[in-house]
């Protein structure tokens, strides 16, 4: 029996790999994924169509595209997801020009705006009561009034425009011990054209053991179905990548689910989501750091943990079930990372035993190993990949001086 739809993915990185192998281990379908540029980790993969036209990300063209390709998907109904942030604002601003066979899932216009942005998501979080980072926005190289002591952590609040303005030690976030400096990333910021706000964080003490990552789905009325928790207990450690994570421990906790839903309860939002989350041992409570409208770049292991993230869309929006929301709770090891960047750059503690014994009892796995996806050339691209986060934790390691 023909497939009654065909995953649209945004994006052809890491992330947009993790969802089509979502769709692929659970109904077999194979998915396009639109791109500006043909990225490796969706290159040569057994169940990917890459297309990818260079100027993607420009809204005319992005319409052009994807209503000339309407008639290709063969009368299944495409399921447009976005896999990146740019990906999700257009898709969100521009989803009522599409054609109608076509079905967004993500939030209607104007809502992105105030989870993506940091400075109004944290006015969010403020409105519902959930804790975060006390913030200070700064929108020029002037040095501001803290209301809180040093280290501070130090974001853009428009990671995409940031990123377009590469300059002299840019990274992707900053934590700042003094006044002097301070001023002085300010002032590099700010000197490169970037000319969109910044968030001054108090820094929130501890490292990779206190951050705590959450996955989630929001069903088309309004009902957060899915809510997958992860432990962090390592990160990337180049400078542009600090943030992304290395090994990712799934589990649950309820009190952090509850504060979730309490969130998304002032918000009108629809689709995947993820959020980053902290710590604080000084109050005893998870600070949210961000909100991001897409699922993230480690968002497989929930898939890995049994709750597989295809399924969230399909069943909302092709087969129209209402079930009851799940909060998973399972525990397996998500490594984006050789097995040997974990065992030997983990902190010690009960965390790496937990990891360790996970991989001992085979409840460990990757996002892009393991989905017999074993075209040469792709196997060659990943091992190729893999090799380089070696080299990097080798050359990085030790030199950390940020917060993702």
């Amino acid at each position: 029996m023909a497939q009654p739809f065909v995953p649209v993915l945004l994006g052809t990185e890491i992330g947009a790999y993790g969802m089509a192998r979502a769709f692929w281990e659970a109904y077999q379908v194979k998915s396009v994924a639109y791109g500006t540029f043909p990225l490796t980790p969706t290159a040569y993969s057994k169940f990917i169509e890459q297309r990818c036209d260079a100027g993607l990300l420009d809204p005319t063209r992005f319409v052009q595209v994807l209503n000339r390709d309407i008639s290709t998907f063969g009368g299944a109904t495409p399921l447009v997801i976005p896999c990146g942030d740019d990906y999700s604002v257009l898709l969100s601003e521009h989803k009522g020009e599409l054609d109608a066979r076509y079905v967004p899932i993500c939030s209607g216009p104007g809502v992105l705006t105030e989870l993506e942005n940091k400075a109004r998501f944290y006015a969010l979080c403020e409105r519902a009561g959930v804790p975060y980072p006390k913030t200070v926005r700064v929108d020029g190289p002037e040095l501001p009034d803290l209301p809180f002591p040093y280290p501070v952590a130090v974001k853009p609040t428009n990671a995409a425009l940031y990123r377009e303005h590469p300059f002299e030690g840019q990274k992707k976030a900053f934590i700042i011990e003094d006044e002097a400096m301070l001023a002085e990333t300010l002032r590099r910021v700010y000197a490169s054209g970037y000319d969109e706000g910044l968030v001054i964080q108090d820094f929130i003490p501890g490292g990779d053991e206190n951050m705590r990552v959450l996955n989630g789905y929001v069903r088309s009325d309004g009902a957060v179905s899915l809510l997958s928790l992860g432990h962090p207990i390592l990160e990337d450690c180049a400078p542009m990548r600090i943030g992304n994570y290395a090994a990712i421990i799934s589990y649950g906790d309820e009190q952090v689910y509850q504060t979730v839903e309490r969130l998304l309860g002032n918000v009108k939002y629809f689709g995947y989501f993820n959020i980053d989350m902290k710590y604080d041992a000084r109050d005893n409570s998870f600070k949210l750091l961000d909100f991001n409208p897409r699922q993230g770049r480690s968002s497989f292991f929930t898939t890995l943990s049994g709750h597989n993230l295809a399924r969230c869309a399909v069943e909302d929006v092709i087969a129209g079930r209402r079930e009851e929301p799940v909060h998973a709770t399972e525990e397996v090891l998500w490594i984006g990372v050789p097995k040997s960047v974990v065992r030997r750059y983990t902190a010690e503690g009960p965390d790496k035993q937990k990891a360790l014994n996970l991989m001992r009892e085979g409840r460990v796995g990757t996002t892009i190993f393991g989905a017999h996806d074993n075209n040469p050339r792709r196997l060659w691209n990943m091992y190729k990949l893999w090799a380089h986060y070696i080299v990097d934790f080798k050359k990085y390691f030790g030199k950390r001086d940020l917060e993702g």
